[in-house]
């Protein structure tokens, strides 16, 4: 397997080191573009201020033809793409090696709330977890007291995977 290296060049304006990105939206349309960042491409996968930042008016986005794109809606937006190249390669195709895998149900995690407490559980498996307020967890301690917890997604400052299960928890 190699590795992928992501290009952070010069831009068309000479104004220093940019990452080429591509946005693509809902819709089908793209916008291709270079993002300015100091911060390595691995600063910024794990950055938290990284949406607030591109989207801001100072975010330093420009468009590959030098212009400055305009008020960017979120919600219309598919994905931001960092890319080698502006010309991809459509015979690419994706490694995906979990296809023939059985459906996942339940994901064991940890959660760490703000004030320090750490909880271990299982969730089900898909995006209302994120998306909604809040999330059911059931404990994984045997004989545990708490038989479901719902856990305040604002009260967290860490969720991570411990393991994934093809069972439903019960």
């Amino acid at each position: 397997m190699s590795i992928i290296a992501f290009d952070k060049s010069s831009s068309p304006d000479g104004e220093g080191a940019h990452y080429k990105v591509v946005i693509r939206h809902q819709d089908g349309s793209i916008v291709k573009g270079y993002f300015c960042a100091e911060d390595s491409i691995h600063a910024l996968a794990t950055s938290e201020r990284f949406l607030p930042r591109f989207l801001s008016e100072k975010s330093g986005f420009r468009t590959a033809d030098g212009g400055k794109i305009g008020n960017l809606n979120w919600p219309e937006v598919k994905a931001i793409f960092f890319v080698s190249s502006f010309e991809g390669d459509r015979e690419q195709q994706p490694v995906q090696f979990y296809g023939q895998g059985p459906e996942i149900k339940s994901i064991w995690i940890e959660v760490t709330f703000h004030d320090g407490e750490v909880m271990e559980g299982y969730v089900k498996n898909g995006l209302p977890i994120f998306k909604e307020g809040g999330f059911f967890l059931r404990p994984t301690s045997p004989g545990d007291n708490n038989q479901l917890i719902y856990v305040n997604l604002d009260a967290i400052v860490k969720l991570r995977v411990l393991g994934v299960s093809a069972e439903e928890y019960e």
